[in-house]
């Protein structure tokens, strides 16, 4: 493994755990609890983990991580970093 893939992968480590710890925040608005649609959910916006959604009012006491925003920055940050880690295999540093 080249130097270049180690730096890739060192940034791949952060990027998860950026994805796992700034957090999109949703709350359910829906009346039915049966079937929900995808306009049955607000955006609350970021905020830390351990902290909850940004706003002290009721809807920040509902709120939950939106999970599928959540997997879809993990996908996103994965692709990057397999392109990274193949072009630095592809086209190694001349010594």
């Amino acid at each position: 493994m080249s130097k270049a893939q180690r730096v890739t992968l060192t940034l791949f480590c952060l990027l998860v755990v950026y994805c796992c710890v700034w957090v999109p925040w949703h709350r359910h608005i829906s009346a039915t609890h049966e079937v929900w649609y995808a306009d049955d959910f607000r955006r609350l916006g970021y905020g830390w983990l351990w902290a909850g959604p940004d706003g002290a009012d009721e809807e920040a006491l509902y709120a939950s991580p939106d999970l599928v925003l959540i997997g879809l920055r993990l996908l996103a940050s994965t692709a990057l970093a397999a392109c990274g880690f193949l072009i630095a295999g592809i086209f190694p540093p001349r010594s």
